[in-house]
Order: C-alpha cells, then structure tokens, then sequence
C-alpha cells in the first residue's frame, strides 16, 4: 500500500527540488516513451510551465514496437500533452546494428540530435529525458550521451528513485503509475549478435501473441531460430495449473517465424541469459 503523498514529507521535498529544476527553463522539450519516468516528467513540466510550454517527442524506432507506440501517443493524450513523433535512424547506423555494448549510446544519441534541431527550430531552451537517481553514468550509455549534448534530467537531479517516481505517479493520478519496465526491442537480441529490422519485427509478433494469452510482464529473446520466453516468475505457476499453455505459447512463438520456442524457468529478468526448457 502507497503511503499518502502529504504524510511523506521527503517524497513531497523531492517533488518540490523537481519543480524548482524545472520553473527556470520556462520551454522544454521531453523525450517520452510512454513509460512512468517520462511520464511523471511530463505531467509535472506541463502542470508547471502550462501546455504550450512543453512538446513531448516520442521517438518512431524501429525498436519500437508499434503497441508501444500507441501507448505512448495515447498516454500523452491523456495527459492533454502537445506531442510530436518523430522518426529516428539509428538502425541504419553500423555500431548500433553491431550490438556491442553502443546500441543505447548510439539510440539516445540519435534522439537527442533529433530533439536539439527541433528544440532550435521551434524555440525550446532545454531538452528534457527521465533518468532518475538510480541511474548510473557509468551503467547506462544512454545517460553518457546525455550529458555530452547537455540534455537535462530534472528527477535524477532531485534524486528521485524508482518508487518515489511510481508514488507520485499514483498521486498524481497518472494511469501507468504500476507499469511494468520495458526496453526496446533490440534489447531481446543478444549481445553481439546482429540487430536487424526483422529481427525486432519477429520479436514483436512473437511477444504481441504471446501477451494475447493474458501475460502481462515477458521477453522474447531472439536466438537465431529459437524463440525463449522469460515471463514474470509469478506468471510461471501458469504452466502447471493450464496444461494447454505451453503447446499454446509454443504455436503463438513459432507463428512469429521461429522454429523453435523455449520458456527460460527462472522467469523474466533485465537481460537475457542461456538455457531455457524447450517447449
């Protein structure tokens, strides 16, 4: 149960050094993905600095998938947030496709280029992104290029964490406050394995059936032919009380243009890892 925001007093210092970051940028452009970060930034740039102040861009990847896409253009909305999508090329770019160890440098670098000539031309002092303090530099590429552009990040500054941002997202009444975490589609490749559009696109056909048959946090990691599952470990307990699931699970990976499909019995975790239990 998420304590009442008033009776926090160091959530409520937190949202408040987020406001005093945020009062003197006056126009600022925030890269949103839909998720809760990017999300509880937005609302609270919006509230702040007024609608017209702020232009949430969504990033058209190839890495996207495209019910993701939809989320975020509908979350946005939701918010009464001014948007703009704009496609992004990083797949086209070889030390992205090579996947060793630049893709996220290489992605938010290419966004972030996108943001600054959009923020010039239209007028926006600052682009804005939502790490928050749990963030490392040194952990996430992402980040590195962000401070080499000067791309600010208002919740990690006030040393925001993933649960204060999850309980002023409830506060504040935003709908995908309990969001599970997500990561592009390129992130089911395994490292130094080449990232290709199709991949990515067999990738999202394979999770979108399989989310279809009621699971609400999973992977699909890419293994060449193999298709290996990874759902949220208290979602695997439905492999033994459905017995149809797994020839279920089996036909929606294999439809996806996989040969194969495997459930890894350790269930879904941040990166993907050998051995799995073939289906």
């Amino acid at each position: 149960m998420v304590a009442p925001i008033a009776d926090n007093r160091a959530l409520l210092l937190k949202l408040e050094a987020v406001q005093e970051i945020l009062h003197p940028l006056k126009r600022v452009m925030v890269a949103f993905s839909g998720g809760v970060d990017s999300t509880l930034l937005a609302r609270i740039s919006r509230n702040l600095l007024g609608r017209s102040q702020v232009l949430a861009v969504i990033a058209d990847s190839p890495s996207l998938g495209r019910e993701d896409l939809a989320d975020a253009q509908a979350t946005a909305e939701d918010l009464d947030l001014a948007v703009a999508v704009v496609p992004t090329d990083e797949l086209e770019r070889s030390d992205y496709q090579a996947n060793q160890g630049l893709r996220c440098y290489v992605c938010k670098g290419v966004l972030f280029d996108v943001m600054a000539k959009i923020a010039s031309d239209k007028g926006y002092a600052h682009v804005l992104y939502g790490a928050i303090g749990s963030d490392v530099a040194s952990e996430r590429p992402g980040q590195r290029a962000a401070v080499e552009r000067g791309v600010r990040a208002p919740l990690q500054e006030a040393g925001l964490d993933k649960q204060d941002v999850r309980q002023l997202a409830r506060f504040l009444g935003l709908p995908n406050w309990d969001k599970p975490q997500n990561a592009c589609l390129s992130s089911r490749v395994p490292r130094g394995e080449i990232v290709t559009a199709d991949k990515l696109r067999q990738v999202e056909a394979a999770e979108a059936a399989v989310r279809q048959l009621g699971f609400k946090q999973l992977r699909v990691r890419h293994h060449g032919s193999v298709g290996r599952l990874e759902v949220a470990v208290d979602e695997l307990t439905r492999f033994e009380s459905e017995p149809a699931l797994r020839e279920q699970v089996h036909k929606a990976i294999c439809q996806a243009g996989f040969s194969e499909a495997e459930i890894d019995p350790r269930g879904y975790r941040s990166t993907g890892a050998p051995a799995g239990s073939m289906l």
